[in-house]
């Protein structure tokens, strides 16, 4: 199993046509976004640009959150509004136009990743899963198995146990967590 931590402050930014974004962890390792040739993708963005136009990804859907507010935005035609934190789900070939500026977080999975879970949460819950997320919405601490991580609001924590091990983790303020497989 390995544990990868990683602060906001140590994410670099980039632009996108819409603000800049914050590429917390890709995967496999040298997979290249603009390449699409990824199974998953941890990011946070900017949104500066209103209206500003989702980029589109054949074969991938996504989980997008507002970590600064609310969102407002059109999908395929229907006009939405998710509050902070609430976690939405679409498929990347959608056409969503947001019009709310601010801070989001981005999850990539590629349609082929199984058994995933994507959710807010501040409980304790265990998995055996490969691939296991944990982004922080605010400043608090996260056990995992044996290890403790001071961590601050919008820190990733990505762990990778293509063993299968028992991971136990621990939380104690709001999360957004994601588990998941890849066939092989």
């Amino acid at each position: 199993m390995h544990i990868e931590f990683r602060s906001k402050e140590s994410v670099t930014a980039s632009q996108w046509t819409g603000g800049q974004t914050r590429a917390y962890t890709i995967y496999p390792q040298e997979a290249v976004y603009g390449d699409r040739n990824f199974a998953f993708r941890i990011s946070s963005a900017t949104i500066e640009t209103i209206p500003s136009e989702f980029t589109k990804f054949e074969g991938y859907h996504r989980y997008l959150a507002m970590l600064d507010g609310k969102l407002q935005l059109t999908i395929n035609g229907v006009d939405k509004q998710y509050e902070n934190h609430e976690l939405f789900a679409f498929k990347s070939t959608d056409t969503i136009t947001s019009y709310t500026q601010g801070t989001d977080f981005n999850l990539m999975l590629r349609d082929d990743i199984v058994d995933e879970v994507v959710a807010v949460r501040d409980q304790p819950f265990q998995t055996h899963q490969p691939f296991i997320m944990l982004f922080a919405l605010a400043k608090g601490e996260v056990g995992i198995n044996t290890q403790s991580f001071e961590v601050q609001p919008w820190d990733c924590i990505m762990i990778t146990n293509e063993e299968g091990l028992l991971v136990e983790v621990q939380l104690d303020q709001q999360t957004l967590v994601g588990y998941w497989s890849i066939p092989k």
